[in-house]
């Protein structure tokens, strides 16, 4: 078992299953019905809860700001700056001559009496006396009694009288910030022409009675009322913090609206809107939390349903793709893509957000990926296995599991291979009208009203096409994850732009050649007996990539020049000739090529015997035996062993045709007249060779499969060597031609073609 890689792929399903029960606990908010969705009966609660109204708290909560105090801080230069004003009165009348030079502002509020009164008060004693007074005044004004508010002098800006009138009181604060009182919004006055007549100036009147003498008092008041600020200004700030705090003071019980058990709370036959969406969720809390004690059965139930998917999922694998078992890599893949896609959905089941897409496309995304990585059977189990899941933890019926079985198995059916980009998004939309059509039915089945059916439909296509568009665009991503190669990414490599083709074709040619013959005869081959056509053409192109690095000891790159291995002893080039397969590897690896590309480039030779190096050194060991003196002991036998490829032998179908097609197309390059009978006989000796030399042991080929692969190397072969007609001679044609040239140079001028 441990040699099976059994134990390690037990603790990974056990992994598997923990963490599916951890998502699957979650189930318990879910709520059964989304909005839009349409209950058919009314539903009652099944034990008594209450439900925290959000509007009504907010209403309660804005209540709470709309009383909340407005913060008024002191404007501590408004009274000095006043007060200088007053005090310059005698100087401005002094300098003018007349009541008419004055100052427009002065000269609307003065008049002849006060003109002469301010002008005598202008310097010695009486501008002492003065200014005597209006300091008097305007301390007096500005004085604060707190035990008696209604005296005191607070004007505010005229802009939030509304807001004030709905408060009970204001807070004053001084000019600093640390001294604050609450005012009765009855005793502010704003400043405005009615607040500054009925209540500012009968306070100013009082006051200049007392302070101001006789002639100067109401001048001194209009005076005040024409230059008057506000006392206090808005803190914005302030006042922010203050509604805050009385909106936080504000319970969360105030939102809330008790329901009885058995009371009906959702009506039947109407959509389901948000705020039912909330009362849905707030009773099934409730419902949680009343259970207690039999809270551990549906637990024991999620566990015990994870258990068992999780068993048959095992035993799903183990039949039919054992490879996993011993691959923890994509076990571990696999156990990812599942629990990543199942949390989606439990997530989505939580959420209002629509069931019908966020649940549904996590599972046609797994269809997808495994149809891809594996094959259309083994995704379809799979799938099937993870909707039954995702019904779970969603809370949904058999309908939802019908929907997303359609979808499932028409992706899994449609995606057989991926040679387009377009494909997954063909597919994508296959599966959207699949799904389309069972939403469809399921909701007539279940009498939901038409628009409804309309809109959940609609939904799930758009899952559908979603789930191919996202695919589509992790395509990379999942053939690194899976470590597979799809379609898409073999046409790519099968572009002759590749850079390590580029490469080949300028430092290799007669190999690239080669390798391109060999790619004709192995897509023909595959195609005749079913095997992967396209991975063996683009694996055929890249098998003898390992060339590159001595490309002149190859006789396909020696073009007219001297043999390279002449003065080479028969050991040394058998180094040269095995060592293109490790350089091919390295290559491979620098250039980023598919894990799936590397089997053929290190099998398609096998563990043959190197002949020609092998017959040389049996050769030259005879000529040298000859030449030893008699009695010389023999030397030891060369082995065949030494003089084979490293190996190893072929390990699929796929692998042994590029073999075969390798040795053919090289073989058929040394007939000097190929014609049909001898090429026949040449790939029939070819493949008998490498068939009893056990080259097709490890790969499961049949012989009926290796006589389709025979047929099909000659048919490309006979092609490729067609027999062709004879030309004459560059020298005959001219010959026959002169007398013919010489007649029409003596016809007249005409046209000609």
């Amino acid at each position: 078992m441990r040699a099976g890689g059994v134990p390690l792929s037990l603790a990974i399903a056990a992994g598997f299953c923990a963490i599916a029960v951890a998502i699957l606990m979650l189930r318990e908010d879910v709520v059964r019905y989304r909005p839009g969705q349409v209950p058919p009966h009314d539903i009652v609660a099944r034990v008594d809860f209450s439900f925290t109204d959000k509007d009504r708290l907010a209403a309660a909560q804005q209540v709470a700001r709309e009383r909340a105090y407005r913060v008024y801080r002191a404007d501590e230069e408004m009274w000095p700056d006043l007060e200088k004003q007053l005090l310059a009165l005698p100087d401005h009348v002094n300098a003018a001559a007349s009541l008419n030079e004055l100052r427009p502002d002065l000269a609307a509020v003065l008049d002849t009496g006060s003109f002469t009164r301010l002008k005598d008060l202008a310097s010695g004693p009486a501008r002492e006396k003065y200014e005597r007074m209006i300091r008097e005044y305007i301390a007096d004004v500005r004085a604060v009694d707190p035990a008696r508010p209604q005296d005191t002098l607070y004007v505010l800006p005229p802009d939030g009288r509304d807001i004030d009138a709905k408060k009970e009181s204001v807070t004053l604060q001084s000019g600093d910030g640390t001294t604050a009182v609450n005012v009765s919004a009855e005793l502010v006055h704003r400043l405005n022409a009615e607040d500054l007549a009925r209540g500012v100036e009968p306070r100013l009147s009082r006051v200049a009675q007392v302070t101001v003498e006789l002639a100067l008092q109401p001048k001194v008041v209009a005076f005040t009322l024409a230059k008057m600020r506000p006392t206090h200004l808005l803190d914005e700030a302030a006042t922010a913090e203050a509604e805050n705090r009385a909106e936080a003071a504000v319970p969360r019980s105030a939102g809330e609206i008790p329901f009885g058990k058995n009371q009906p709370f959702i009506k039947g036959r109407e959509p389901v809107t948000d705020r039912g969406w909330q009362l849905l969720r707030a009773e099934n809390e409730a419902f949680q939390r009343a259970l207690d004690r039999d809270g551990w059965k549906t637990r024991a139930g999620v566990a015990a349903m994870a258990v068992i998917v999780t068993l048959v999922l095992a035993a799903y694998v183990t039949m039919f793709q054992p490879k996993v078992v011993r691959n923890h890599a994509r076990a571990i893949a696999i156990a990812a893509l599942l629990l990543s896609m199942l949390l989606v959905a439990q997530l989505a089941g939580i959420a209002s957000s629509p069931v019908y897409v966020f649940a549904i496309a996590p599972t046609i995304i797994v269809a997808m990926i495994l149809a891809i990585a594996y094959d259309q059977r083994f995704a379809a189990g799979v799938t099937m296995l993870h909707a039954v899941l995702v019904t779970v933890a969603v809370g949904e019926g058999l309908s939802f599991f019908l929907i997303v079985l359609a979808g499932a198995l028409t992706c899994c059916f449609l995606l057989d291979d991926v040679r387009t980009r377009s494909k997954l998004i063909e597919v994508g939309g296959a599966t959207a009208l699949a799904m389309m059509a069972a939403t469809a039915a399921a909701g007539l089945l279940e009498l939901d009203p038409l628009a409804y059916v309309g809109r959940t439909s609609l939904w799930t296509g758009a899952a559908g096409l979603a789930a191919g568009f996202l695919v589509l665009g992790i395509l990379p991503v999942i053939e690194k994850w899976f470590r597979i190669t799809t379609s898409v990414r073999l046409l790519e490599l099968a572009d002759a732009s590749h850079p390590l083709l580029r490469r080949l074709a300028i430092e290799a040619p007669g190999t690239y050649n080669h390798s391109l013959q060999v790619a004709t005869i192995a897509e023909a081959a595959a195609e005749s007996i079913g095997a992967n056509s396209l991975l063996c053409r683009v694996a055929s192109y890249y098998h003898d990539v390992g060339k590159i690095n001595k490309a002149d000891y190859f006789v396909e790159n020696q073009f007219g020049g001297e043999n390279r291995h002449i003065n080479l002893s028969p050991s040394v080039s058998l180094l040269i000739i095995i060592g293109h397969v490790k350089d091919g590897i390295e290559l491979a690896r620098e250039y980023d090529l598919p894990t799936s590309i590397f089997p053929f480039i290190q099998q398609h030779h096998g563990t043959t015997l190197v002949e020609y190096f092998y017959h040389r050194a049996c050769n030259q060991q005879q000529q040298a035996q000859q030449l030893c003196a008699p009695g010389t002991p023999d030397a030891p036998t060369i082995s065949e062993m030494q003089y084979r490829y490293p190996g190893p032998k072929p390990r699929s179908k796929e692998a042994a045709i590029v073999m075969v097609a390798d040795a053919v197309e090289s073989a058929a390059r040394t007939l000097s007249e190929p014609n049909a009978s001898r090429i026949e006989q040449l790939v029939h000796e070819l493949l008998m060779k490498r068939l009893l030399d056990g080259q097709f042991e490890e790969c499961d080929v049949t012989m009926r499969e290796l006589e389709q692969v025979e047929k099909a190397c000659v048919r490309i072969l006979l092609g490729v060597y067609h027999g062709r007609i004879a030309y004459p001679s560059t020298a005959a044609i001219a010959a026959a031609t002169t007398p013919a040239v010489a007649s029409a140079a003596q016809l007249p001028a005409a046209r000609t073609a």
